[in-house]
């Protein structure tokens, strides 16, 4: 059975699954988002988490993306936790913290007797050594610095529970960038590898409710309880150990097995379930939970605007609006998966609704690129001074919808005169195309609780590769500000100029996981899509 603890937020998310269980039931309308909980949790038991892919490099600051994240939610703890329903910064291994005036001192007074998993105490100084290596990297083991630790100075030791961080410049996100992956905390003996051995999952040492066990290459990472697991963040439902004794997270790349998976018992949970087998798991008695990810922007199309064939905004603008996105729900998506009004999820905190200035219009479109001097062509490709209006886009391989939701634009994107190279789901041309600033169009998603700026202000970011005036004063604003209607007002004139004074990004839907639920299996997840796997127990 799949329950919930952040009601208010999943209850928007889950209509696919009530009108499954609803089916199930044999009731004609669901009566609810989702089913009470039969009955008090039960210890014990092995849960198999099934995930697109598994990664090979484990090392903290490269836990942004899903297989990482959902991992160190299990094995490691974080200073702070957000709060999905609130969007409020919540206490964990930091049982309290307070801020200065101007957002350039931040301390954090460290929950008693918590230890790593090699009886070491996760303490004062185990905090300092991981807040250096996280704000400052180590250039010797080539670890890069967290990219939102912006302004980071140095952290001092000043009591034995107490930890004061100075930045050198104000950062009202660093606390939220405190509750992120990429800030899990690991033990004193881990930060003192050298990469490879801080990548090694099996040599990470982390104070959270498990601890690695086995794992096979590619294929399957197992971990155990830990029984003496007592610190859980704030906001959780089991202040103990585990329920479950072990879980494992096993990979299953054939988008189209996961669901089967589920249902023959090979897997209990499964991430990434297509559009097109959320009906399969329906008949099949699957349950399916749609996660929400205020931690992660929205699906985007970010446009490289140092791209000659992509740097008139006219252009950029007739792409914006130059597709049916209603249509691309209907056609390619499905109800798990709400048309995104803005960067942000509708989830987010700051999030504000720009959808009718995104509304698909052909005759504007068309003229913009009139407009730019892009003249149809005889094949019905605009052409301009010699050179056809044809743009590459590359993306990601851990969507399950990104692939065909491209091939969706690159239909709509002829009908105006503009030949798309469909390459989303190629990880190895996306690999490379995220360092090319001469690549037109990257597909992505991105977490950002350590603010918008660290994804778009540098000259280096690799979204856009375009460092824009107006952008970074937004920016440099949103991190000094000190009260919250400022900070509010302020991001949504990010926003606003991200999507529309510019025109660098466009807008997909929100960014959410679908996953298939076997029966028996009570779980949640947190504001990133991660399992909470320390919730988590089975009832079979």
């Amino acid at each position: 059975m799949f329950t919930s603890r952040f009601r208010p937020r999943l209850a928007v998310s889950l209509g696919a699954a009530a009108v499954a269980m609803a089916v199930l039931a044999g009731c004609s309308s669901p009566a609810a988002t989702e089913p009470p909980a039969t009955s008090a949790p039960v210890d014990g038991g092995s849960l198999v988490f099934a995930d697109i892919e598994l990664q090979t490099d484990f090392q903290v600051q490269k836990a942004f993306n899903y297989t990482q994240s959902n991992v160190y939610r299990s094995i490691a703890d974080r200073l702070t936790a957000f709060d999905p329903e609130s969007g409020d910064i919540l206490p964990w291994v930091a049982s309290s913290f307070t801020v200065n005036e101007d957002n350039t001192a931040f301390t954090f007074v460290i929950r008693p007797g918590v230890t790593f998993s090699d009886g070491t105490p996760l303490d004062a100084d185990a905090v300092k050594a991981n807040l250096d290596q996280l704000g400052l990297g180590d250039e010797t083991k080539k670890i890069v610095k967290n990219r939102d630790f912006i302004g980071y100075e140095s952290a001092e030791v000043t009591a034995d529970d107490t930890v004061v961080v100075h930045l050198s410049t104000p950062n009202a996100d660093f606390l939220k960038a405190t509750a992120a992956a990429t800030s899990s905390l690991v033990s004193v003996s881990t930060l003192a590898l050298d990469y490879a051995g801080q990548a090694d999952i099996s040599k990470i040492v982390g104070s959270g409710p498990f601890v690695f066990k086995s794992q096979v290459a590619d294929q399957e990472i197992a971990f155990s309880k830990r029984d003496d697991y007592a610190w859980p963040a704030s906001n959780s439902t089991n202040e103990g150990a585990a329920h479950l004794d072990e879980v494992v997270f096993r990979a299953i790349p054939e988008v189209g097995l996961r669901v089967g998976a589920v249902t023959s018992g090979q897997a209990d949970v499964a991430r990434g379930v297509h559009p097109t087998d959320e009906a399969l798991a329906e008949t099949s008695g699957v349950q399916l939970a749609v996660a929400e990810a205020p931690e992660l922007t929205a699906n985007w199309a970010a446009f490289r605007g140092a791209a000659p064939i992509v740097s008139d905004k006219n252009v950029r603008r007739a792409l914006q609006i130059g597709f049916d996105r209603e249509a691309l729900k209907e056609t390619v998506l499905s109800d798990s998966y709400p048309l995104s009004g803005s960067i942000l999820n509708h989830a987010a905190p700051g999030f504000i609704d720009l959808s009718d200035d995104l509304a698909f219009d052909a005759d504007e479109a068309k003229q913009l690129l009139d407009d730019a001097g892009w003249v149809v062509g005889s094949d019905g490709i605009r052409e301009k001074e010699g050179k056809r209006l044809e743009i590459s886009v590359a993306a990601s391989s851990r969507s399950v919808v990104i692939k065909p939701a491209f091939e969706f634009i690159e239909a709509e994107w002829r009908k105006i005169g503009v030949a798309l190279t469909n390459n989303a789901g190629d990880s190895a041309i996306f690999a490379t195309a995220l360092g090319d600033p001469a690549y037109p169009v990257i597909g992505s998603r991105q977490f950002y609780l350590g603010g918008l700026g660290p994804l778009f202000s540098a000259a280096g970011n690799t979204n856009t590769f375009v460092s824009d005036d107006e952008l970074n004063a937004l920016f440099a604003r949103e991190r000094a500000a000190t009260d919250p209607d400022d900070r509010d007002a302020v991001l949504a004139e990010i926003q606003r100029r991200l999507v529309l004074g510019t025109a660098l990004v466009i807008p997909l839907w929100d960014e959410v996981q679908v996953h298939a639920i076997g029966k028996g299996v009570h779980i949640t997840f947190d504001g990133g899509t991660a399992p909470l796997l320390q919730e988590a127990w089975l009832d079979k």
